[in-house]
């Protein structure tokens, strides 16, 4: 099937001319690189994985440096050449390869998913493509599922058909479609599956044909099939105990991720979203913010975020897969862009990459803020996912959010990372970075309590998974598919929390009761799936 670009060609031609017309943009000055090499001091080293860095303006390269090993084994530093994997930043190129689509009058953005992909459950509302793409869709997150069964990402080989095996029959919702925004990589997954079912290509073959042979991006292709030899890809490595680890990706699902690439090909990327060169108001249509039902704006566009950076409109994204981090950043006022992609899980891609980026722009000095009175304290529960944080002081007078440091950024307004915690006369909310306010509840702390309710073993309505909960003394102690006798902590009522399964980031149990008052079954979250059902099936 072929694609219509509109004006492509003739775009990519006076790109070139307009390259040619104006000069060059100069190369940076020797004290903005060495703030940029003392930036990356740790990682310059040849006992550490480290990273590459690309800064452009107006489209052309004016840093690029290098950073630690490429592979701790074999003893090879990285390059500017060094390839790397793109993590969640690959999600640009999936959801361009779409837009074209759209544009081209093979799909529209409102189209039901099930138009394309019929193996999804109904869900009483339609799913949409530009649900997908602005992760809104309420899906629940394919490797959160796979975890709770025992399998988190990257622990064994998944493609996209496994992908769309665990996502279709999850017969329930985060949320009704458009109504809140969670990011979801099994919105990106089901994306590539459209993409092939829509173009005859696959995504791997779409986008080589109508992004990267066409943008010079030879250095560029997907992690479609992991086993592949790929001259020049970087080792992927995990910092744990003081020491690196291999972390190299090992699964075949890709259009959530995998893109492999180097920071050259990301500038040339960059650099055809500034100018626009895939027809007059593509770029726009990437980068331009969605809303929710109900008219809240979200800051996530095409795989894209809109945020303000000290005063500047920052278009950026990050990712991270594996051992592997990245960060792509574009300051459109400034013709500035950042493209950081790194071979080291303790990299910070993120932070690493603004401070990278206030080397380049307008001097900025912030403000800091003093809080005055006493801080808050006490126990709240999401009121999306029951998920209970607790706020405390440090002995240096900061407020804590589950022992995390927060920072004043206002009266009542702490900041963690780019979320604000926001304490007033309603109670709490938080301030999403992607622009909606979820409204917290506070809650009676439980630290006694009776386990014997809860013991029995419980398994899974829409999951391959059961769960044996038992009782050790005055505790309660779960097993799993492939983790053991962990312990959970009581948070409110009914309510526990726990780290025991490998990999995870924070998990919820909700024991449930009947009229009677007998628990019978309990909602288990964990990252990106919400309330997912158990029921009891012994005591």
């Amino acid at each position: 099937m072929t694609i219509t670009r509109p004006s492509f060609a003739a775009a990519l031609l006076s790109l070139c001319l307009a390259g040619a017309a104006h000069a060059a943009p100069a190369p940076a000055d020797a004290a903005s690189l060495a703030r940029l090499d003392a930036l990356f001091a740790r990682w310059h080293s040849q006992n550490a994985p480290g990273c590459a860095i690309a800064v452009s303006r107006d489209g052309q390269a004016i840093a690029t440096r290098a950073y630690g090993m490429a592979s701790l084994e074999l003893g090879v530093p990285n390059s500017v050449d060094s390839i790397f994997e793109a993590g969640s930043d690959s999600k640009q190129f999936t959801a361009a390869a779409t837009l074209m689509l759209a544009r081209a009058g093979k799909l529209s953005l409102d189209d039901d998913i099930r138009k394309y992909v019929p193996e999804m459950p109904d869900y009483g509302a339609p799913v949409t493509i530009g649900h997908l793409l602005h992760h809104t869709s309420g899906l629940r997150d394919w490797g959160s599922v796979a975890a709770i069964e025992g399998w988190p990402r990257n622990s064994r080989t998944a493609d996209n058909q496994d992908m769309l095996a665990i996502v279709s029959r999850q017969k329930e919702l985060n949320f009704a479609p458009g109504s809140h925004y969670l990011y979801s990589n099994s919105n990106f997954n089901l994306l590539a599956i459209i993409v092939a079912r829509v173009s005859g290509q696959s995504l791997a073959d779409f986008t080589q044909d109508h992004i990267f042979k066409p943008l010079g991006m030879t250095h560029t292709r997907w992690r479609d099939d992991h086993g592949d030899v790929v001259p020049g890809r970087t080792g992927a490595y995990d910092y744990e105990g003081n020491i690196y680890r291999n972390d190299q990706v090992i699964e075949d699902a890709y259009g959530n991720g995998g893109l492999l690439t180097t920071v050259g090909d990301l500038v040339k990327w960059q650099a055809a979203l500034d100018a626009d060169t895939f027809g007059p108001g593509f770029t726009a249509q990437m980068q331009t913010p969605t809303k929710l039902n109900d008219g809240t704006p979200i800051a996530y566009a095409l795989a894209l975020v809109n945020l303000d950076h000290h005063g500047q409109q920052e278009v950026s994204h990050s990712g991270s897969t594996g051992g592997y981090r990245a960060w792509m950043a574009r300051y459109p006022q400034h013709k500035l862009a950042v493209s950081l992609l790194c071979n080291s899980g303790n990299a910070d891609t993120p932070t690493l990459g603004r401070a990278a980026a206030d080397i380049f722009l307008p001097a900025y000095k912030a403000k800091p803020y003093a809080p005055k009175g006493a801080l808050p304290a006490g126990v709240y529960a999401d009121g999306m996912t029951g998920f209970p944080v607790r706020f405390d002081s440090d002995d240096k007078g900061n407020l804590r959010a589950n022992g995390t440091v927060l920072t004043p950024v206002g009266p009542g307004r702490w900041a963690q990372r780019e979320d604000i915690f926001a304490f007033g006369k309603g109670g709490l909310t938080l301030e999403h970075r992607e622009g909606e306010t979820i409204a917290y509840r506070k809650v009676d702390a439980v630290t006694a309590f009776d386990p014997k309710p809860y013991v029995g073993r419980f398994c899974g309505v829409d999951t391959f998974a059961c769960l044996s909960f038992r009782q050790e003394g005055d505790r309660l102690i779960y097993s799993g598919p492939r983790w053991y006798n962990q312990p959970l902590k009581p948070a409110y009522a009914d309510v526990f929390t726990g780290e025991a399964m490998p990999q995870s980031s924070r998990i919820t149990v909700k024991f449930e009761r009947d009229a009677s008052g007998a628990v019978t079954g309990l909602r288990f979250g964990e990252g990106r799936a919400y309330d997912v059902a158990f029921r009891r099936v012994a005591d």
